[in-house]
């Protein structure tokens, strides 16, 4: 029979997997209590949620929510690194943890709906965030834009130029 308890963590579950932009698998084992603690604390620190769950769990509300391919990557001990803004961060930031701890690995994860490989999420981790892809769009659709505009404005300046020259011609 199903608690209430862990039918209440399976609607939380899913409904972060539902709201999430990028959500990554690791496997713990092997970390210790303190470092756990430290993980957590450099993942909330950057606005990525990170907490153990239950694969049982997991997998019904990732199954609910949609994300297909994602339970069969829950098996031994799972964290799950949630994103909400960022669909990359939470890549990011479990790239560079299996970098500083030999005993965590990423098992895969989703980003904005598609399934992630292991071997995948370093490629995606070096990716630049949504903000900075978006700003560099803003930058490369204005200059050309800025450059019609002075182009236009030097030929508004030649033609005001010349009819200033005509105008005299007809003074005298």
């Amino acid at each position: 029979m199903v608690t209430e308890g862990k039918e209440a963590e399976v609607e939380e579950l899913k409904d972060k997997f539902e709201r999430a932009e990028g959500v990554v698998l690791s496997n713990y084992r092997g970390i210790s209590a303190n470092d756990m603690v430290e993980l957590r604390e450099s993942f909330t620190k950057e606005g990525i949620e990170y907490r153990v769950v239950k694969n049982t769990l997991a997998s019904i509300a990732a199954e609910e929510a949609g994300l297909e391919g994602l339970p069969e990557l829950l098996d031994g001990p799972i964290a799950v690194a949630v994103g909400f803004d960022d669909p990359v961060l939470p890549f990011k930031i479990t790239k560079d943890t299996a970098e500083k701890y030999d005993d965590f690995s990423t098992k895969g994860g989703v980003i904005e709906g598609d399934m992630v490989a292991p071997d995948e999420i370093e490629a995606i981790s070096k990716l630049s965030s949504k903000e900075e892809l978006l700003a560099n769009l803003a930058a490369g659709l204005k200059s050309p834009v800025r450059k019609l505009a002075v182009v236009l404005k030097a030929k508004v300046k030649d033609l005001t130029v010349a009819l200033d020259q005509v105008r005299k011609a007809k003074e005298e």
